[in-house]
């Protein structure tokens, strides 16, 4: 058996010549989870040259045929000769077969891509921004004053307690519960978006837990933050984004600079779902609230208080970041922000859940829908403060990307 791809955008043409037997149809299994790695989401297969199908061929393409239709894309069998349509018919294969011929489908017949970057500075990057919501606009919440991570144990006037229903996100430094007392001694990374939130125990815990609201009786789950920002409103632009064809990856700076021209505003909010390269980031090992002693940031004391890795993790995962992005921010949610490397006077503020990996669908996406569905078929790996370490060759750098869509509005109320 041979397998030939020919690639166009979100398209790709396989042809297949030989005998498609168990071990070839393990093969061709391969050859699409590498496309779908890559960013394809619609596969046209020929089956012109095919002189035998096993009954274990169909039954996998009826795997990835469902797989694609739940990412809205799709297979569709070309060319299907007699002798192997009838081991497809036999095994109950009612859609994505067809007889015609193939021999003139070319690689630019495939539809083609209508991503195109924005700025000249998005040298990584492709990007479709959505019509958007005009009115859409977020009102930004500041809880707590990360200046005192370092200089004092957080007591419990320094901690609010904060709702996270859907239409809101949040991230800071937190816990799930609802008073001080019940959360001190578990402070760590935590993440909140669309009724839902995600957070990395200190208490000892190995695995990193979360809260999904709704039900009957529209339960809204809360958190309390020693410090963080949340974010309520409506989102006004969708931004989907891919890399170039001839970049491994795209670097958060470059997302959340083009997220932010996207908003048409100084300040913007912004969720990211994206399949990814690589993130760099923090979490931490105790609680800020541990009555042992202050969260403590030089070396070596720095090592018992935060896990940080000198490379890039979790590459190959899925993750959805949340975060702020600003440029030459002033007041009082300037102390909340960071210098994003390589983008001059960007500033934001970026935490990150990750999950086992998951290829994102690349047309309309509900994020509630999505990040549900991530947190009841995917395993919840981390939770992760994400940084930009700018040491030059020593230095993991920032955070990169590779596919996926934000979610972003303006920040027009900060309080």
């Amino acid at each position: 058996m041979k397998i030939d791809a020919t690639r166009e955008g979100g398209s790709a043409l396989l042809s297949l010549d030989g005998r498609l037997d168990r071990e070839w149809a393990e093969h061709l299994s391969d050859t699409l989870q590498e496309l779908l790695q890559e960013g394809v989401r619609t596969v046209n297969i020929d089956f012109s040259r095919v002189t035998y199908a096993s009954s274990a061929a169909p039954r996998l393409l009826a795997r990835w045929q469902q797989e694609l239709t739940m990412l809205r894309g799709r297979v569709q069998l070309m060319s299907v000769p007699p002798a192997v349509r009838e081991v497809f018919t036999a095994a109950g294969w009612d859609s994505g077969l067809d007889t015609t011929g193939a021999d003139g489908l070319r690689s630019s017949d495939l539809r083609r891509s209508s991503w195109h970057a924005r700025k000249d500075f998005a040298a990584s990057g492709l990007y479709e921004l959505s019509a958007g919501n005009q009115e859409g606009a977020l009102t930004c919440r500041l809880h707590g004053d990360p200046a005192r991570l370092g200089q004092a144990r957080m007591g419990p006037g320094d901690c609010h307690e904060v709702a996270m229903p859907d239409g809101s996100f949040g991230f800071g430094v937190g816990a799930i519960g609802r008073s001080y007392e019940e959360c001190q001694g578990r402070f760590g990374e935590l993440v909140a978006v669309a009724g839902c939130i995600m957070y990395y125990p200190t208490d000892g815990a190995r695995m990193a837990d979360y809260l999904i609201g709704g039900g009957h009786d529209e339960v809204v789950p809360r958190a309390v933050l020693a410090t963080g920002l949340s974010c309520e409103g409506r989102f006004s632009q969708m931004v989907r984004f891919s890399t170039r064809p001839e970049e491994a990856a795209i670097p958060l700076s470059e997302l959340a600079a083009t997220a932010l021209d996207a908003s048409g505003s100084k300040v913007a909010g912004v969720v990211i779902a994206a399949e990814t390269a690589g993130l760099t980031g923090a979490r931490l090992r105790r609680s800020p609230a541990d009555p042992a002693a202050p969260l403590r940031f030089e070396v070596p004391a720095v090592r018992d208080w935060l896990l940080f890795a000198p490379e890039r993790t979790h590459a190959m995962t899925t993750t959805v970041i949340t975060g702020v992005v600003a440029r030459s921010p002033s007041g009082d949610i300037a102390a909340q922000l960071t210098s994003l490397g390589g983008m001059g006077r960007l500033f934001g503020h970026f935490h990150a859940a990750v999950f086992s990996y998951h290829p994102l669908p690349q047309r309309t996406v509900e994020l509630p829908v999505l990040l549900q569905g991530l947190l009841a078929n995917q395993q919840l790996r981390d939770v992760l403060h994400l940084v930009s370490d700018d040491r030059g060759g020593d230095g993991a750098g920032e955070s990169a990307l590779v596919r996926g869509v934000a979610w972003v509005a303006p920040i027009t109320e900060i309080c």
